[in-house]
This record gives C-alpha cells, sequence and structure tokens, in this order.
C-alpha cells in the first residue's frame, strides 16, 4: 500500500512539473492561469521574427554590389553630348527619360556614379536613379553604342536647334535637276535584318522620302524601285544611265555604328581595269570620279552635323557605282543597334542627304 502510494504521488509530482513548464494549447481558453506564459512566448517569438528580417535588409542591401558608372561631357555645335560607359549588359537595361528641364537615368542596378572632369553638371541621385538638372529647354536624342559599351545622350537647345533650322533653310539650294535615288536591296533580298526591321523596307521609306523633298523643289526624281521588288545591280545601272541623273544616291544600312560613304575605286589610266569593267560601262565612272568624291565628303559633312556620329568615306570598286555616268555615291547609315529608323529619323536622313547636295553645289 505504500508502494502504492509512492508512485502515485510522483505522478502527480511529474503532472504538475510538465503543467509548470508546458504553456496553454490556446490563450483563449480559461483555467490556465493568467496567460504569463503565452505573453512571454510571443514576445520571444516576435522579437526573434524582428531580428531574423532586420538581419536580411541589411545583408541585402548591403550586399549588393553597386556598379562602377563612368560619365563624361562634351560640346560640339551647340550640342552638349553625355557619356556613360559600363558594363553592357548594365547599360542595355537601362531607361533615359525627359522631364521638364530634367533627364532621369534609370538603371537597372545601385550604382557608382564616376564623373570625369569635364562634367559639371548639377545632379541628384536616388537609389538606382540619377537626375540630371539643366537650365535651359533641350531636345534629347539617346544612342546606345558598342565597343566600348556606351550610353550617349545629345542634348540641344532651342536656341541652338533655332539658329541651326534657320541656317540649314538659308543653305539648301539645289542647282540640279534630275536625280536618281537608288534604294538597296528588295523582294526576297533583305539585306540586314533585326526581330523588327529589314533594310530593304527601310531604305526604300529613306528613298521615298527624299524623292518627296525633291519633288517640292521642282526636281525629276527617278526610283531604281518603288515597291518590294528585287532588281539586279545591271539593271539598276542600265536604269539609271538611260535617266541621265546629274546625281546618283545608293542608300543602304550596316552593322556598323558610323556612317559609310562609298565612292568608285576607279583604276588610273594605262592601269590593270578593276572587275567591273566586266560591265562594260565603268569607263562613264571614270570622267566623274573626282566629282563623286567631293559629293562624299558634302554629303558626309551634312550627316555629321545632322547627326552628331562619326563618317567613314571610303574607295571600293563596286558595279552600281563604277557603272553609272554621273558623280555617285553610296550611304550605309548605322546599324538598327544605333538607329530607331522610325520616322522622325528616316525625315532627318532625308533632310540631311538633301542638305548634302546643297554642299556639294556650291
Amino acid at each position: 500500500m505504500e508502494n502504492v502510494y509512492v508512485m502515485k504521488k510522483a505522478c502527480l509530482n511529474k503532472a504538475q512539473r510538465a503543467k509548470e513548464i508546458t504553456p496553454p494549447p490556446s490563450p483563449s481558453l480559461k483555467g490556465r492561469g493568467r496567460g504569463g506564459g503565452w505573453k512571454r512566448y510571443f514576445q520571444v517569438k516576435k522579437t526573434v521574427l524582428t531580428g531574423a528580417i532586420f538581419f536580411a535588409m541589411v545583408m541585402v542591401v548591403f550586399g549588393l554590389e553597386k556598379t562602377d558608372v563612368t560619365v563624361r561631357a562634351g560640346r560640339q555645335e551647340g550640342i552638349l553630348r553625355l557619356v556613360f560607359e559600363a558594363e553592357e549588359s548594365f547599360l542595355k537595361k537601362t531607361n533615359v527619360s525627359l522631364s521638364g528641364m530634367q533627364i532621369n537615368v534609370e538603371f537597372p542596378f545601385v550604382f557608382n556614379l564616376k564623373p570625369q572632369k569635364d562634367f559639371n553638371l548639377e545632379t541628384s541621385a536616388k537609389e538606382r536613379i540619377l537626375t540630371i538638372n539643366l537650365k535651359e529647354p533641350f531636345e534629347m536624342k539617346v544612342l546606345r553604342l558598342s565597343s566600348p559599351p556606351r550610353l550617349v545622350i545629345d542634348l540641344a537647345t532651342a536656341k541652338a536647334k533655332g539658329s541651326a533650322d534657320i541656317k540649314a533653310q538659308a543653305e539648301v539650294i539645289l542647282s540640279q535637276k534630275v536625280f536618281v535615288i537608288d534604294p538597296g536591296h528588295g523582294g526576297y533580298d533583305f539585306g540586314i535584318m533585326s526581330s523588327e526591321l529589314k533594310e530593304k523596307d527601310i531604305v526604300l521609306a529613306i528613298a521615298k522620302d527624299i524623292e518627296a523633298i525633291l519633288i517640292k523643289r521642282g526636281k525629276t526624281v527617278f526610283l531604281t524601285r518603288k515597291s518590294d521588288q528585287p532588281v539586279q545591280l545591271r539593271d539598276r545601272a542600265m536604269f539609271a544611265n538611260q535617266k541621265m541623273p546629274e546625281i546618283f544616291i545608293s542608300i543602304h544600312t550596316a552593322a556598323s555604328e558610323n556612317f559609310v560613304l562609298y565612292v568608285p575605286l576607279i583604276a588610273e589610266t594605262g592601269s590593270e581595269q578593276p572587275a567591273s569593267d566586266a560591265y562594260g560601262l565603268s569607263s562613264r565612272q571614270r570622267k566623274y570620279a573626282q566629282k563623286s568624291r567631293k559629293l562624299a565628303e558634302a554629303l558626309g559633312k551634312a550627316v555629321r552635323e545632322g547627326f552628331n556620329l562619326n563618317v567613314v568615306q571610303r574607295e571600293m570598286s563596286l558595279p552600281v557605282l563604277d557603272s553609272i555616268g554621273a558623280p555617285v555615291v553610296l550611304i550605309e547609315a548605322p546599324s538598327f543597334k544605333i538607329m530607331s529608323y522610325d520616322q522622325k529619323t528616316r525625315a532627318r536622313l532625308a533632310e540631311a542627304i538633301i542638305k548634302g547636295i546643297s554642299y556639294y553645289g556650291q
């Protein structure tokens, strides 16, 4: 009987101890004391959870490595150019927007701005956004260049643009009367392609813009193709020579970030004839070789003024140029990655070409 009593007492003591250290299953249940155990339990849990969240946030903020972004500025002919250099993948995801007299550059990640000595504009930075403040209205153009990767922002103040427009109107005087414009490729020949653009479509649109401007000025204009159709090089040359133009311009785009202007490479008298003589027409271009070079220089000057991009002039034996009896130039406009080729950009390019023709005539 005594052993039974001892065992019963031990079981009761064990149950009592378990009751003292185990929190009640629900704070809403009655008969479990005043809820002090549950209160302490949730306080400790809240403190631990808050600390864990704070620690995680600190690790995220301080764990992000800032990307170095170098920026420099320069002025040329009334254009303020800002050049940002960083990793190519970083710049591809960077967005630029215009708000009043502020430029907002939104980078994909936090950044570390490294302005060069020539950069003295007022800026402010907040997280991933760099704000650039200017003191007067402007027009903005954004370019993305490679090798090395660069984000370029060109700014033209309204005053500078107005002066340029007045100057351009005064200079655009065309003495020539007959033109042949050659939009490259066509039909099954797409030319250079991107996911959304085809060279054959872009150059045809530009050629039609040039045609419209020249017709308004009372000029006679012929296009080697007026629709999306393939035209052989021989047929282009024969068509052009039949029209007896005073200027022949062939339009293309390229994978380059520059404008490239091609003129014929004509062998000197007595030297070996170029392969293009197989067309039997290169002698027609020979007497215009110097005029073709001057036309290229004039077009290059106008394009450089209009787009503030590099212009490269090259001599090359190309049948479509060597065979024409007139001053000739083949224009390769920059890559789709550099220029958007929307309606506004195409119109600017057409105007620049017209301006270049006027320079040639001076």
